[in-house]
């Protein structure tokens, strides 16, 4: 057993060794102060690049991890560590615009105008013209997976609940919720192609 623990130790010291020979160290001044980076010993040059500076942050946070699972009292171990990734952030670019993504904020059918529309399809007299007026409306409008479940039990044939639910696919508010509908099919082979239309991509 305790050649076990020395032979352990010994490759333990061996791949420290050998990790350390893979990177060397150089010094940097920043306006926070400075700071050691660990270089790759690929890069022949001083030069630190932005995943260079990550890395090292990186590398910083673990080593913050690993302090704080081992002592509740360590303050003035964390302070030190701290302070380097502050340096570190002084080092990435400060001239970064963040550009607004632009966004559309989008509304289900409203309650009154649903029963409008449900109305409506409801009173057309052939499952072709129900699907056609069901993709003429959802160009413009987008739908809840509550509707949509209203809808479909407006048609008689699974096929005609299938393509109403491909039609209305890509115009739902809440997709997460779609499997809910799942069983306002009766049959196990149209649940199942109800389920590969809405998690498909």
């Amino acid at each position: 057993m305790r050649r076990i623990l020395v032979a352990t130790v010994l490759f333990s010291i061996c791949l420290v060794s050998f990790i350390r020979a893979q990177n060397r160290t150089v010094r940097i001044q920043t306006a926070r102060g400075g700071v050691n980076i660990e270089l790759p010993n690929s890069n022949f040059s001083n030069n630190v690049d932005v995943r260079i500076v990550l890395d090292n942050i990186q590398s910083r946070l673990f080593r913050l991890e690993r302090i704080a699972n081992q002592d509740t009292n360590c303050d003035r171990l964390v302070q030190p560590i701290v302070y380097e990734i502050i340096a570190l952030i002084n080092l990435l670019p400060q001239d970064i615009y963040f550009v607004p993504i632009s966004t559309e904020v989008i509304y289900p059918m409203d309650d009154y105008h649903f029963a409008q529309f449900l109305s409506t399809l409801e009173n057309e007299s052939f499952s072709d013209d129900k699907l056609l007026f069901l993709r003429q409306v959802s160009s413009k409008n987008f739908f809840t997976c509550e509707q949509l479940g209203k809808i479909i039990d407006k048609f008689t044939f699974s096929d005609d609940k299938l393509e109403a639910v491909k039609i209305l696919k890509s115009r739902l508010v809440d997709p997460e919720n779609a499997f809910t509908l799942k069983d306002n099919f009766t049959f196990d082979s149209d649940k199942n192609r109800f389920m590969k239309i809405i998690y498909s991509e």
